[in-house]
């Protein structure tokens, strides 16, 4: 238990409307920027606008798409970070629990910006080599999807003495952002490959799209435990721990 938990009374007056409207902000700039691509890629085929396209592409780096993304990761981590700083000696999950998942999602914003996975394909060829075959995808997914299990089982372990709600919750959001990183990207190597360039166009707007939602269940699955409020009293601004 935390020196900060205010009586429980208090809980659902000031924290949940306030999470709702960052959440609801979150998806609405999300399908925002979507559109904005789908729009941007639909006007540049009949008057170039390379400016603005290579600023809403969520199909490249160093963007405004790769920001906002980062930034739904990174804002995972933070409520993870704050988890870990409330939790007390005996709480579970514990502190060095919450900080591990603050430095796996720490390392997905860090992959996003700087594309490490695809640093994989080298690891992907050599394999490919190896068995004499070829992967019709990107080179990076065979070796990724074996990471991208290592690391579901890991966070199933850690996961399972979670509360139902939160449990439940996070695997979702880990569903659906793996659905995005792995499943959708791997079909759209497949798509890159094959020459299928409308197909290739909209599922990387499905895999940017689920990647984003990933981060945004997750936070609403979080916000739900890490409560932030407002004492009725001083005014201040607390933050807490749900009781489990």
């Amino acid at each position: 238990m935390t020196d900060l938990q205010i009586p429980d009374q208090l809980a659902d007056k000031g924290a949940r409307p306030p999470a709702r409207r960052v959440l609801w902000f979150a998806a609405g700039a999300t399908a925002a920027l979507l559109l904005a691509d789908l729009g941007t890629r639909a006007y540049n085929r009949y008057d170039s606008i390379p400016t603005i396209r290579k600023l809403v592409n969520v199909d490249v780096e160093a963007n405004l798409a790769t920001w906002w993304n980062s930034t739904l990761i990174l804002a995972v981590a933070g409520v993870a970070l704050i988890a870990a700083l409330l939790s007390g000696r005996d709480a579970r999950p514990g502190r060095l629990s919450w900080l591990g998942l603050a430095a796996a999602t720490a390392l997905l914003s860090i992959d996003e910006s700087v594309s490490l996975h695809e640093r994989l394909g080298e690891v992907g060829k050599s394999w490919k080599e190896w068995a004499g075959g070829s992967l019709p995808t990107h080179a990076w997914v065979l070796p990724g999807a074996l990471l991208a299990v290592t690391g579901t089982v890991i966070a199933v372990l850690w996961a399972r003495k979670l509360p139902h709600d939160l449990r439940n919750g996070i695997l979702a959001a880990l569903g659906v952002y793996l659905g995005g990183a792995l499943l959708t990207e791997a079909f759209n190597g497949w798509a890159l490959e094959n020459g299928h360039s409308l197909v290739l166009m909209l599922g990387t707007l499905v895999e940017e799209g689920l990647e984003m939602s990933g981060c945004i269940v997750a936070l609403a699955v979080l916000s739900r435990y890490v409560v932030f409020e407002r004492d009725p009293e001083s005014g201040r601004a607390l933050v807490r721990l749900r009781d489990n």
